[in-house]
């Protein structure tokens, strides 16, 4: 009988490489701009500071994985944690936009990037790109 239940499809290196580029993405090439704008000589001391303050969180992430090795881990971890499962949906729904947000964030970014080089309309190439992508 088939399990119910979500599958594992997204092996160790995947998601790693994922993490990496959402995070290199919008918080090194989308963002890197506008943090030396408001930090000026201070901005690697910046980025040094935002990365002590996400180890807490990755390592929670670490050990909660470790504990219960799951597919949709945050709504596993909200489900067993809280025994809600409208809770666990609106995590697994908040994930999907946060993904959706900061895949939106390295495509504004990188089109900006490319429109400041080639003369293209940014809307016009926003939406190319974007659908090319997927």
């Amino acid at each position: 009988m088939a399990q119910a239940g979500l599958e594992r499809r997204i092996g160790l290196g995947l998601l790693t490489a994922y993490g990496v580029g959402v995070m290199v993405g919008a918080g090194i090439y989308v963002l890197v701009g506008a943090v030396a704008a408001q930090a000026g000589t201070w901005a690697p001391l910046s980025f040094v500071l935002a990365g002590l303050i996400a180890v807490p969180s990755a390592l929670s992430y670490a050990e909660l994985s470790t504990r219960m090795p799951e597919a949709a881990g945050e709504a596993a971890f909200v489900e067993r944690g809280l025994h809600s499962r409208a809770l666990a949906v609106l995590v697994g729904l908040a994930i999907v936009a946060a993904g959706t947000v900061s895949a939106a964030a390295v495509l504004r970014g990188g089109v900006g990037y490319l429109t400041s080089v080639v003369t293209l309309p940014t809307l016009a190439t926003t939406l190319v790109v974007g659908l090319a992508v997927r």
